[in-house]
């Protein structure tokens, strides 16, 4: 009687149980082996595990598989899932394959959809971007700049955060060129303007608190994430002619910058504000829930106004039994 083949159940249950392996080493060949598999599937399952387990060794073995997935038809790997695991494996592991990364940072995947071609190949991009820096490639910035400009948001996003991660001044003026071209997607002038604080805020404060004026709600965000002292400053300025939905993000920036200066603000103006306004304070706050002391002082503020409005989006937000 022939030997029964391994079914792809089979070959999937086998790698989920190699991440239990003791020690993780003992996973190493058999790993190997799914790393080779034909399923894009199940060697992204396999990349995955052997990050988890820190399994150096399987670094080559990772670099042949993502050669390998880069040469299958675009339906063998559809959104490029395997690719994506494969490359997160190799940052985690840190290796420095810098030829790889190179291969996909100019790697494109166009699918055929209901509606025209798309091109899911942009995370597969933007984690090489990321994996660039993070190896100390010398010549990073300069790989990494042109995908500023890649179609897919996605890639434009993870190329602004990688220039970031450079620590290079100079990146912070490349950054400011994609924001004075302007981009469609916030979630790319977000990523632009948190680059330019970290990079070089004394030159840049002044230009994100410019767009925020304007009305640029990823720009208030941006000062928030970048927890610069003066940034509290500016979201005060802005919330004193802020419209209704520009001022809860105004409010949730200036949680985000977790000082005691910022907190006590929002504190104070939940005592004070009118009752809208205190309920944007409170929803801004809830980023905070899990510190007890907070919510309780919160809870004890709620409390003291006597607002049914107030308390119900305190305990929608802070859970009903917070606060006392």
């Amino acid at each position: 009687m022939a030997a029964r083949k391994n079914t792809f159940d089979d070959k999937l249950a086998r790698i989920r149980e190699l991440a239990r392996a003791e020690p993780p080493t003992a996973a190493t060949p058999d790993l190997a082996r799914f790393l080779s598999d034909p399923n894009p599937f199940l060697v992204g399952e396999a990349a995955k595990v052997a990050a988890d387990l820190e399994l150096r060794a399987l670094a080559p073995d990772l670099v042949a598989a993502f050669d390998r997935l880069l040469g299958m038809p675009a339906m063998s790997d559809r959104g490029c899932h395997a690719k994506q695991k494969v490359l997160e494996a190799l940052i985690t592991l840190e290796a420095d394959v810098w030829d790889t990364y190179r291969k996909g940072l100019r790697y494109v995947q166009i699918e055929v959809t209901v509606g025209p071609p798309v091109d899911t190949a942009g995370l597969v991009r933007g984690l090489s971007a990321h994996a660039l820096v993070r190896t100390n490639f010398p010549r990073a910035a300069l790989e990494v700049t042109p995908l500023l400009f890649d179609e897919t948001p996605e890639a434009r996003v993870a190329a602004a955060e990688a220039l970031r991660d450079t620590c290079e001044v100079v990146c912070a003026a490349v950054l400011h060129t994609r924001v004075l071209v302007g981009d469609p997607e916030p979630d790319v002038l977000g990523a632009c303007y948190r680059g330019m604080l970290a990079l070089e805020p004394r030159q840049y404060l002044p230009v994100v608190a410019a767009a925020l004026e304007a009305g640029v709600e990823t720009a208030a965000l941006a000062l928030g994430e970048s927890r610069l002292p003066e940034a509290l400053l500016v979201l005060k300025d802005a919330l004193a002619h802020a419209n209704a939905e520009m001022e809860k993000t105004v409010l949730l920036g200036v949680a985000l910058l977790r000082t005691d200066d910022a907190l006590t603000y929002l504190l104070e103006l939940l005592a004070e504000a009118p009752e809208s306004r205190a309920i944007h304070v409170i929803q801004a706050l809830s980023l905070h829930r899990h510190d007890t002391r907070l919510t309780s002082r919160v809870g004890e503020i709620v409390s003291a106004r006597k607002s049914r409005k107030l308390a119900r989006v305190f305990a929608e937000r802070f859970g009903p039994n917070e606060g006392g």
